[in-house]
């Protein structure tokens, strides 16, 4: 004959009604993919963040790796070495263009017309020293004259125009040119004129 006992906790769970066993209720389809469908978000949150950090370091260097980039681009803008030498005027041109020195030009001969001129005749040729003292006056001398010398006065025994001081120089020049005389020697004459002519022969001859 059947026991009764007093209803108990697990009594109430059978009366309240559900699912008897170790069984659950089927859930949604819905259910059931929210799981996947949150890995798939939250797996690409994650690459779109991951790629987004790569994008942004390659975009934005590092402040240290950006100096390169600006030496570089100087170098390549600069001009070479070569082309600023091949621009750049030379200075040989230069150097070439400025005209040569001029030689100096000697100065014109000064000739005093009015120096004291003494025609002196050691050839022994009569006549001579007058006849060279007209050359002379011809020649617009004013101050001249003609007398005899000792043939043992005439320095080598040569036709010889001689005079006292430097400044005489271009007028003895000019005489002995006057009388066809080769030898002008300065330093002094032996009458004491500013100039002499001495004769040993007749320069025409």
């Amino acid at each position: 004959m059947p026991e009764n006992y007093e209803p108990d906790e697990f009594d109430q769970i059978a009366q309240a009604g559900g699912p008897v066993g170790v069984h659950r209720a089927p859930r949604k389809w819905y259910v059931r993919l929210l799981p996947a469908l949150i890995v798939f978000i939250v797996a690409g949150l994650i690459a779109y963040v991951f790629a987004t950090f790569l994008w942004n370091q390659d975009n934005n260097p590092q402040p240290g790796a950006s100096a390169t980039p600006s030496v570089t681009a100087t170098e390549s803008v600069a001009p070479s070495p070569t082309a600023t030498t091949s621009d750049a005027p030379s200075a040989t041109p230069s150097e070439t263009a400025e005209p040569e020195p001029s030689e100096t030009a000697e100065p014109e001969p000064v000739i005093i017309y009015d120096a004291q001129i003494h025609v002196r005749n050691g050839s022994g040729i009569s006549g001579l020293a007058g006849e060279q003292e007209q050359k002379l006056e011809d020649a617009d001398y004013t101050e001249v004259a003609a007398n005899n010398i000792n043939s043992s006065l005439i320095p080598d025994g040569t036709n010889t125009v001689t005079y006292t001081e430097d400044r005489l120089k271009d007028t003895a020049e000019d005489v002995a040119e006057t009388l066809g005389i080769d030898a002008v020697q300065g330093g002094g004459t032996p009458g004491g004129a500013e100039i002499e002519v001495l004769l040993a022969s007749d320069p025409d001859a």
